[in-house]
């Protein structure tokens, strides 16, 4: 019960706003994303390589298959896990227990950050290794 003879009166709590959640097709976007991330990132290994990396760098010879698709890939991997984690923060201020749809695209964004998180690890060791000779 609030005194009125206080100098200061309480604070009033405001209402925390809720945050519209994310249109459904942004959450599938994140799960496809984060899938061809992970298939680009296997096939890098596959595709043939650079033969003369500094002529390359110096726009002398256009860049390799593998360097094409190692670069659409570490993109595309941020792309999905920027999909994600914005997914996820939308989420934060609606009503627990979440509908089942606002589940199912929490789903899809963890599913997303997921494929993306292990085609990143692809593409790191992977290129670490090759950096190394071949074997660490």
């Amino acid at each position: 019960m609030p005194r009125d003879d206080l100098p200061l009166k309480p604070i009033e709590d405001k209402p925390r706003k809720e945050r519209t959640p994310a249109p459904a097709w942004v959450a599938l976007a994140s799960p496809w994303l984060g899938l061809a991330s992970l298939i680009l990132s296997i096939l890098i290994f596959l595709v043939p390589g650079s033969r003369d990396p500094r002529a390359e760098l110096s726009h002398a010879r256009p860049y390799s298959a593998a360097d094409w698709i190692l670069m659409i890939a570490i993109y595309m991997s941020v792309v999905a896990v920027f999909i994600g984690l914005v997914v996820l923060r939308q989420m934060r201020t609606q009503p627990r227990p979440l509908s089942t749809p606002l589940a199912a695209q929490r789903l899809q964004a963890l599913v997303g950050l997921i494929l993306a998180g292990i085609g990143v690890a692809i593409i790191y060791v992977g290129v670490a290794i090759h950096a190394a000779g071949g074997h660490l």
